[in-house]
């Protein structure tokens, strides 16, 4: 009966660039000429249509590294939060999670970090991440959310050892190590995918805030991050989770989908769809 902490929801929507605004009308072209058969489906089909709308909504330059850092994107707005939570939390060495199943760390490091954990995690996100690597490769991509997020906490003040990411613990061992280091407040912030954290993992203790900056395929999937820190054995009585969105994107469609989900599996199980309002 030991109690779990009282959570606030934030909602941050911020602007699409001028650029992403071009985009997702480009995007719209494509699907009405796969809607209309004038496309191959080994050339274009909509699920490349959705993963290009995915990667434009999280940030323009998963598009193409050469297009400038949006002041007011998310991935920003998600950092400068999470370096103030930093600053409020320093005296308590409070902690933060940040989810993002898009732009993962590869190379040889989170490679042999997945075989290590393929007996745990769940087949299905594996099979999707399997899809994300097939289309970007196993080589470390030009541009990642990951890097850009850590290097612009580190240029603020963050040392680097505080900052972890969840892939670079490529065996059992060393994600306890990294693990304890949440709890006690050495590593302040810890970076990975809903494939990695989101089940099985103990960092409560210290978690003050979670960040999602993009929106998982499942409802489950949303419920098992914020799970990592509505958890008994948090010793902060009220918690934030921070969900970003940008606006006129695919973001918007991944939610409302989402959403629907929910709504059925609510009504099937409970009856109504009440059990899908939060």
């Amino acid at each position: 009966d030991l109690p779990v902490p009282e959570v606030e929801y934030h909602n941050i929507a911020v602007k699409p660039s001028q650029v992403q605004k071009d985009m997702v009308a480009s995007l719209g072209e494509r699907a009405e000429k796969i809607r209309g058969g004038n496309v191959d489906s080994s050339v274009d089909n909509m699920l490349k249509v959705t993963n290009d709308g995915r990667k434009l909504a999280l940030d323009q330059r998963m598009m193409n590294p050469m297009l400038p850092d949006e002041e007011g994107s998310k991935v920003n707005a998600c950092m400068e939060n999470i370096l103030r939570i930093y600053k409020e939390g320093d005296a308590q060495k409070l902690t933060q999670l940040v989810f993002c199943d898009l732009a993962t760390p590869k190379g040889k490091v989170a490679q042999s970090g997945r075989i290590a954990a393929k007996s745990t995690d769940n087949p299905e996100l594996h099979a999707l991440e399997a899809a994300i690597d097939a289309e970007t490769g196993p080589e470390k991509p030009p541009f990642t959310i990951y890097d850009d997020i850590r290097e612009k906490l580190v240029a603020r003040g963050i040392p680097r050892e505080q900052i972890a990411f969840i892939h670079e613990a490529n065996t059992e061992v060393r994600k306890k190590e990294l693990f304890a280091k949440v709890r006690s407040g050495q590593v302040r912030v810890l970076m990975g995918s809903t494939f990695k954290m989101g089940a099985g993992m103990n960092v409560q203790d210290r978690l003050v805030a979670l960040h999602d900056l993009d929106c998982p395929w499942r409802p489950g999937d949303l419920e098992q991050r914020s799970g990592r820190i509505i958890r008994q054995g948090n010793r902060n009585k009220e918690v934030g989770i921070y969900r970003y969105v940008t606006k006129g994107t695919f973001d918007s469609y991944m939610y409302q989908t989402v959403e629907h989900k929910q709504r059925f599996i609510g009504q099937v199980f409970g009856g109504s769809g009440a059990a899908s309002r939060s």
